[in-house]
């Protein structure tokens, strides 16, 4: 026990005091300050950066004259990396990112060259990214520390002070320091000139684009155009000077390699592949541009962005004052008056958001409240779904939820899926975070509604207040719910006496922590029969048009099911971090 005390404070000490000293960051500076690029491709005389005339110049004309911000769905991932491209391209001034994730395949390296060709223009590009499941590795960062002067790379929260984290840190971070290691920035924002602002749930990696032949995320993001981009500036800044938030070059790993003078092979100049050439095309295409965007383009009524301060995860004080994503969301939800409809990739309520769901379901017993989420088939995180598994009742039978599970392979991938790359084995996964509230309020963002996003990261999103823009959101999701995307789950059919006494049961089984092995479940999924019309299930004709199909459709492999089941069963304990 000694032993393991003793391990674990070292552990501790060596977390929080492998920082680099000043005297390495001094010379480091100097070197970066010679090897830095800073050739300007762009004349001085040239007032707009070289930048491509993008027509949502317009756009933000009109929203600023009108007083009056413009929101655009971004439902489908190719598009919305067609809409970044496009105003990276179209930047005069600065570009500000933030993301939890960016990876260097395919569509994160044509990110990176597009943001390093607007740099060389005379853009200032600042990018803040979470750590911990970045980059792949130090010698990438390396190179983003040195590659030009207008470009800048920092990391928020890296664990061991490296950019890298080997698997052996990551163990070892989570024997002595879960606390810290469990405390992210999972903000997704993108910002160009101060005018237009991304907000929503894709990282930066082909499967949030429709570019993996693998594995791809039905996701959502939205863009604002006009003066809320403000606060989504006034934020990103807040997080650039944080002391969470440190430059790539300050980092133990890359700043040895910069003054080894270590470079990676990594050529910047390589041809593209003929995915990023015609989506290029079609993002310099200005006619293009407009009739892909510009017929969505929604005028609201009211916009607000949300973020949660840079110290939440590390400052209770700060938490309890600054979590204004997380306390606006439950405010909102108990206000609903007759309908909630929620899409999240992980159907995992924090203790508050249920408390207030229950009290607001006694209060209006007639609310609708759907919820549209993955399955076991689609998820990307089996032990979260396990957990979600674990309150199915709570959900169907104390809240009368309405949940959808998404299909691994739905119905419309065709129409949803750019399908040079998506193939017959693809699978599909829900990634989207939105809600709308009474047909009229509705939130995108990067807030999953769950314990983690209430606690553990800085979130944001876009509450926006619009009775065609939440119909329009509307539209969106419950196509995803349709049939042929999604199963049903609903209760069983009832067996009298038997499903009374089971219930009792499940109900004591689910609330424990672990040991919950009561093998009987109260709900399972449904598919539409053919030629049957849809109905909800608490229509009279439910269970005679529809047909149960188990708890995990199309889950073939037992070991995921069996790991499932007793993740449900023993780990509820560690629902709070998941």
């Amino acid at each position: 026990m000694k032993r393991t005390i003793s391990t674990s404070w070292l552990l501790f000490l060596l977390l929080n005091a492998c920082a680099v000293n000043k005297e390495t960051i001094r010379q480091v500076e100097q070197v970066i300050e010679v090897k830095k690029d800073d050739t300007i491709t762009c004349p001085e005389s040239e007032p707009n950066r070289c930048a491509l005339p993008s027509p949502f110049a317009a756009q933000f004309h009109l929203a600023t004259d009108h007083g009056r911000n413009r929101m655009l769905l971004l439902d489908h991932g190719e598009d919305s990396l067609l809409a970044r491209i496009h105003l990276i391209r179209a930047a005069t001034e600065s570009i500000d990112i933030q993301t939890f994730i960016w990876v260097n395949d395919e569509a994160g390296h044509f990110m990176l060259r597009e943001l390093l060709a607007a740099a060389k223009r005379g853009v200032k590009v600042n990018v803040v990214i979470d750590q911990l499941f970045s980059m792949g590795n130090s010698w990438l960062v390396t190179d983003l520390a040195t590659l030009h002067q207008n470009l800048s790379f920092k990391l928020y929260n890296p664990v061991f002070q490296d950019a890298h984290t080997s698997p052996f840190e990551f163990f070892s971070a989570m024997a002595c320091c879960m606390a810290r290691l469990n405390k992210r920035m999972h903000n997704k924002t993108f910002i160009v000139d101060n005018r237009y602002g991304i907000v929503g749930g894709r990282n930066y990696q082909s499967r949030y684009y429709d570019w993996d032949e693998n594995f791809n995320y039905k996701d959502r993001d939205v863009l604002a155009i006009g003066p809320v981009v403000a606060d989504m500036t006034t934020s990103f800044d807040s997080f650039w000077t944080s002391p969470h938030v440190v430059p790539v070059e300050h980092l133990r790993d890359v700043s040895a390699r910069i003054l080894n003078n270590e470079q990676s092979k990594i050529d910047w100049q390589q041809p593209l592949s003929e995915k990023a050439v015609n989506l290029l095309a079609r993002a310099q295409d200005l006619p293009q541009v407009i009739a892909t965007f510009f017929p969505h383009i929604i005028e609201v009524d009211r916009v607000d962005y949300f973020s949660d301060t840079h110290d939440k995860p590390f400052n209770r004080e700060a938490r309890q004052a600054n979590e204004q994503l997380t306390q606006q969301i439950h405010q909102i939800f108990a206000s609903a008056q007759h309908k909630i409809l929620i899409q999240t990739p992980y159907l995992v309520f924090s203790r508050q958001a249920r408390k207030t769901l229950r009290k607001l379901r006694k209060k209006n017993p007639e609310l609708d409240l759907l919820v549209s989420t993955n399955s076991l088939a689609s998820t990307d995180a089996y032990y979260v779904y396990a957990i979600s598994y674990k309150y199915k009742r709570f959900y169907l039978k104390k809240l009368q939820m309405q949940i959808f599970e998404y299909k691994d392979r739905p119905g419309m991938i065709t129409e949803h899926f750019a399908q040079h790359t998506v193939n017959q084995s693809t699978r599909i996964g829900m990634h989207g975070k939105s809600f709308v509230i009474d047909d009229h309020i509705a939130m995108i963002g990067s807030h999953n509604f769950d314990p983690r996003s209430d606690v553990l990261n800085t979130e944001s999103g876009f509450v926006i207040y619009s009775d065609a823009f939440a119909a329009a959101l509307t539209a969106n999701i419950e196509t995803d719910m349709l049939d042929q995307n999604s199963w049903v789950v609903a209760a069983k059919e009832q067996i009298p006496f038997f499903s009374h006494i089971s219930g009792i049961i499940a109900t004591i089984s689910r609330k424990l922590p672990i040991f919950d092995i009561w093998p009987f479940r109260y709900s399972t999924s449904y598919r539409l029969k053919a030629g049957y019309p849809e109905v909800p299930p608490d229509h009279p004709d439910f269970y005679e048009n529809y047909e149960a199909i188990g708890n995990f459709p199309n889950v073939n492999l037992s070991s995921k099911q069996i790991q499932t089941i007793i993740i449900s069963a023993f780990a509820g304990f560690a629902e709070p971090v998941m």
